[in-house]
């Protein structure tokens, strides 16, 4: 048997070479391995970046929504100074996400003692305020009959920083029923303004 049988016996690379011997070479098996993975990993990462971007806008929404529900729930009257400076320091309580991008509503809902909820008063944000008179649906036991409650709402839509993921806006939204803290029913003392108010700046 001469040597080179021998080795090729001993090493079928080299009883195979050309094409056929492809399957017996492995180098770069990782890089190519990896090449194949890395497009799904990159896109797990950026989506999981994305949806935490999502929660913490989610967070400060309903954040926002609470405090600006208690900080009514506290008065006793609210006048139309009071619900500019709540209105402003929800602008703040949604920095560093653009504040202009949230709409926002307070309102005051009654029930007279027919068991029927209705609003008193209402103020908005860059969004339409309630009629007076409207009926409003509430969860069962959160108002007393009779008795009243505030009504925070903020509504917001977050759009993907990082495209690709989410193809359209996303609207979140939240709301948070209070009762008046200091009276039955809190007053809404105006002198005339439009109930709808505006970023002052």
């Amino acid at each position: 048997m001469s040597g080179k049988t021998l080795l090729s016996r001993l090493n079928p690379r080299l009883k195979w070479r050309g094409v056929r011997g492809i399957r017996y070479n492995q180098d770069g098996v990782s890089a190519v391995e990896f090449a194949l993975i890395a497009p799904i990993l990159i896109l797990i990462y950026l989506g999981a970046v994305e949806l935490s971007l999502l929660m913490r806008v989610d967070r400060r929404v309903t954040s926002t929504t609470a405090s600006l529900g208690d900080l009514t729930a506290r008065l006793s009257t609210v006048t139309d100074d009071d619900m500019e400076e709540m209105f402003a320091a929800a602008e703040v309580m949604m920095q560093p996400y653009d504040a202009q991008k949230a709409t926002m509503r307070i309102s005051s809902i009654v029930d007279d003692g027919d068991g029927v909820p209705k609003v008193d008063w209402s103020d908005s944000y860059m969004m339409p305020a309630y009629n007076k008179g409207v009926k409003i649906d509430v969860p069962e036991g959160i108002i007393s009959s009779p008795g009243s409650i505030i009504l925070a709402e903020v509504v917001y839509e977050y759009d993907s920083k990082l495209g690709g993921f989410l193809k359209s806006a996303q609207t979140i939204t939240d709301e948070f029923y209070f009762r008046p803290r200091r009276v039955t029913e809190i007053a809404r003392v105006t002198n005339g303004k439009n109930n709808s108010f505006a970023p002052t700046s």
